[in-house]
C-alpha cells in the first residue's frame, strides 16, 4: 500500500507543475489588481477628506459628495501655449 502512495503523491506533484494553477496572476491582472487599489485608495481618502471639511454632513451627504466627484468628468489639463492657440490644442 505504501507505493501506491508514493506513486500518487509523485503523480500529483507531477500534474501540478505540469499545468499552470488557477491562481497563477498574470502581468496584466497584477496591473489591474493595481490599478483597482489606486482607485480604493483614491475614493477612502476623497471620503475621509469630505468628512474632515464637512463635519456636519452626515454619511449621504459624504456618499453624494464622493459620487458626485466620482463621476465629474476629467479637468481639462491639456498645455497651453500662445504660438498653438490658433490650432486649439498644444499637440
Amino acid at each position: 500500500m505504501g507505493g501506491i502512495r508514493v506513486w500518487i503523491t509523485r503523480l500529483a506533484g507531477l500534474r501540478a507543475v505540469a499545468r499552470p494553477r488557477a491562481f497563477d496572476r498574470t502581468p496584466e491582472a497584477e496591473r489591474l489588481r493595481s490599478a483597482l487599489e489606486m482607485h480604493d485608495l483614491g475614493e477612502k481618502l476623497y471620503r475621509q477628506r469630505m468628512r474632515r471639511e464637512h463635519p456636519d454632513a452626515d454619511r449621504r451627504e459624504i456618499d453624494s459628495l464622493v459620487r458626485t466627484w466620482l463621476t465629474a468628468p476629467p479637468p481639462d489639463t491639456r498645455l497651453r501655449l500662445p504660438s498653438r492657440e490658433h490650432r486649439g490644442y498644444a499637440g
